[in-house]
């Protein structure tokens, strides 16, 4: 009898763990289908040769992120990328910026965009451009890179302290997106933070939703004020309408909160420019608990490519050139000033093809990235910008 009560009890167990190991595999299979679903998307920006990374704010984040702008430029020049850095701020620093902004007592008085510009510019042998005046559309306009047949891309890096200045960071950056499918790019990270927390967001799109490829790839997100509504937003401060240096005094925000942001700012750009895997949209930081929360791409809508016309046929035109190498459409010669110079144009009416031709002989020119100069190999005509003469 003992021995039938043991076997049953045997059988009981074997079962038992039969029935773990079927959940346990079930449980598995289920978990790496989530996994599957919610596997994120790689923002994917194309192959720009000519980058402006645009800093706006040079006080309590941004001049802990100026030296993390001239380390990436520093090694993409090294790369042979074009990258161009320019600051921008109106304010000067003053004795109280010294508690946690990234300043010395002997740069008191001075410009703070001058003052960062100058500092690591002789520390990295960069041209960073200085700008002491308020962000805007015009000055947008004025600094965007100059344009390059492989695509040019601008990043605007909001690092300001008050809702008017990211006002003018959002009314310039929504006035001068560009057109659908073209190669130019220009994309907006703003930071912000309060006592002891804070959020990075990165947009580049009016969409609400970010913007999937058919190929698996992110082309567009929401811009940073359509992600937080209330970036734009007025919100009540203590006392009076005091920056964030006053507020620093006052116990009100953490001498450590701008380097937490500004680091999160380089770890956005560095994957953006650099890895090329950048899956994320926006970040929160809170250092009272620790905790750091992401919001990865993982969904969003599918877009695909406008269609383009049907390819005339193929045959000589006014230019004496066949029709576009990228899709066959009709071109189009003419003029255009490039860098002061007037050499001659052609383009697809159809896609974003260009070339530009030597005013002597007609042949393409070179674009020699070195020098920032524009050569003819036939006839050996060049010509340098003025500012880099």
């Amino acid at each position: 009898m003992r021995a039938h009560l043991q076997e049953w009890i045997a059988w009981l167990r074997q079962q038992a763990l039969s029935r773990a190991a079927g959940l346990s595999r079930a449980v598995s299979r289920r978990a790496a289908r989530q996994l599957e679903l919610t596997q994120p998307y790689r923002v994917e920006i194309g192959r720009p040769d000519r980058i402006t990374l645009l800093l706006v704010g040079a006080g309590g984040t941004g001049g802990y992120v100026a030296p993390i702008l001239a380390q990436l430029a520093h090694w993409g020049q090294s790369r042979g990328q074009d990258i161009r850095l320019c600051f921008i701020d109106p304010d000067r620093v003053e004795t109280k910026n010294l508690v946690r902004q990234n300043f010395c007592p002997a740069e008191v008085g001075r410009a703070k965009a001058v003052t960062l510009a100058w500092r690591y510019s002789a520390a990295f042998g960069l041209n960073i451009i200085p700008v002491v005046d308020r962000f805007s559309a015009p000055l947008l306009a004025r600094y965007k890179p100059a344009y390059s047949p492989q695509g040019r891309l601008t990043i605007v890096i909001g690092a300001v302290d008050n809702v008017g200045a990211r006002r003018d960071i959002a009314a310039a950056v929504t006035a001068a997106l560009p057109r659908p499918g073209s190669r130019d790019r220009l994309w907006w990270i703003d930071a912000g933070n309060e006592l002891l927390h804070g959020q990075v967001l990165a947009g580049n799109s009016l969409e609400p939703a970010p913007q999937l490829s058919p190929l698996g790839y992110c082309t567009g997100l929401p811009l940073p004020h359509l992600q937080e509504p209330g970036l734009l937003q007025d919100r009540p401060r203590p006392a009076r309408d005091m920056s964030c240096a006053e507020l620093s005094l006052l116990g009100e925000q953490s001498a450590v909160i701008n380097r937490a942001m500004a680091n999160w700012i380089g770890v956005y750009l560095y994957r953006l420019l650099q890895s090329r895997d950048l899956d994320l949209q926006r970040t929160y930081v809170n250092l009272r608990t620790g905790a750091v929360r992401s919001v990865a791409i993982t969904e969003g809508v599918t877009v695909r490519p406008p269609l383009r016309p049907a390819a005339a046929p193929r045959e000589t035109d006014e230019t004496g050139a066949d029709g576009c190498p990228d899709c066959g459409g009709p071109l189009v010669a003419g003029r255009d000033e490039l860098d002061g110079a007037l050499v001659g144009v052609r383009f697809c009416t159809a896609c974003d093809w260009r070339v530009y031709l030597c005013p002597e002989c007609g042949a393409p020119l070179e674009y020699i990235r070195a020098d920032h100069a524009m050569v003819c190999s036939r006839c050996d005509w060049a010509h340098v910008p003025a500012d880099d003469e």
